[in-house]
């Protein structure tokens, strides 16, 4: 049963925000925008560096000085961060830390290995069983699909999960997304949906990368590649990262970052480790990894994904 059934449009549902990295703080400041402008209540927000939230403070945001302060003047705390460590660590701190007795929902942005996801579950289970809670708590995985720009551009996908989904739905879409997909209640399910859509996008830019070394050679070229893509592919990841390799120096999967070398490893290696569960492989995801680790050694961690490609070139 959702926690919020009876307050979802109201003036009086508290939002909170943690985490402001390259996609956080676009998310979190058109969610701050929306709010302003049909009149709700500002967002609270937090970030281990705090200088970040100065941007938000300007368009009205609180600002909050820990993970547990949000919480506790929130209804609903959305977190955007890297790891599921991290995520972990959030959640602990604001299960540790709660106070007051309005019901709170903490809503994981974040792509997440689904184990991550499952021990969370886990332990606000516990602390339930254990009356450890002083406030109804519910946990819901809502990743996000899209780059910076889209979530600059309001264009993100959200899915959506758990039993307050509608909620939650409600909060992103318009304000940092343009649609939802249900996953039902099955936090876990979510993690697994985004990890497995995020493997065909690597997969894309794989696929992308193998594609025009090879057309390099023969004698095609990567521009005459990209009008393939552009007549065939246009779909939003297959045309900006076909784009960026077709840049002579590389220059453009270098400073044009959307998405790094190490969150590509991340997300890549729990969709390796997903399908190993299952007794099973995912070929594509493991030569992907491989061509990462490459970049990462041999380059930039932090350079765009999309400079997979520099490992496939004919004398790397």
């Amino acid at each position: 049963m959702s926690l919020f059934s009876d307050c979802v449009a109201s003036d009086k549902l508290r939002v909170g925000w943690i985490g402001l990295g390259a996609m956080g703080v676009e998310m979190a400041r058109n969610l701050q925008v929306h709010r302003a402008k049909t009149g709700l209540s500002p967002i609270s927000v937090y970030n281990r560096t705090l200088s970040k939230c100065e941007q938000l403070a300007q368009l009205g945001a609180q600002v909050c000085g820990s993970a547990a302060e949000v919480a506790n003047a929130s209804n609903v705390v959305f977190l955007s961060l890297f790891s599921g460590d991290t995520v972990k660590s959030i959640v602990a701190e604001i299960l540790d830390n709660s106070s007051g007795e309005q019901p709170l929902l903490i809503a994981d942005l974040t792509t997440v290995h689904p184990d991550s996801t499952q021990w969370i579950l886990d332990d606000l289970a516990r602390r339930r069983r254990e009356l450890l809670l002083p406030r109804p708590v519910e946990f819901s995985q809502t990743p996000v699909w899209g780059a910076p720009a889209a979530a600059k551009a309001a264009k993100l996908v959200f899915v959506s999960s758990g039993a307050s989904r509608r909620v939650l739905e409600s909060l992103a879409v318009p304000a940092f997304a343009h649609r939802a997909i249900d996953c039902g209640e099955d936090g876990v399910r979510a993690a697994k949906f985004k990890v497995l859509g995020n493997f065909m996008i690597a997969s894309i830019v794989e696929a992308l990368g193998e594609a025009m070394a090879v057309a390099e050679e023969v004698g095609v070229g990567r521009e005459l590649y990209l009008e393939f893509v552009r007549e065939m592919l246009p779909v939003p990841p297959a045309l900006a990262y076909a784009k960026k390799m077709t840049d002579e120096n590389g220059e453009a999967s270098k400073t044009q970052v959307g998405f790094t070398v190490l969150g590509g490893m991340k997300d890549v290696g729990y969709a390796v480790d997903l399908a190993k569960s299952v007794d099973m492989r995912l070929p594509i995801a493991e030569l992907a990894l491989e061509h990462l680790q490459w970049v990462k050694d041999k380059g930039d961690p932090n350079w765009d994904w999309s400079s997979l490609a520099f490992a496939l070139r004919k004398g790397n």
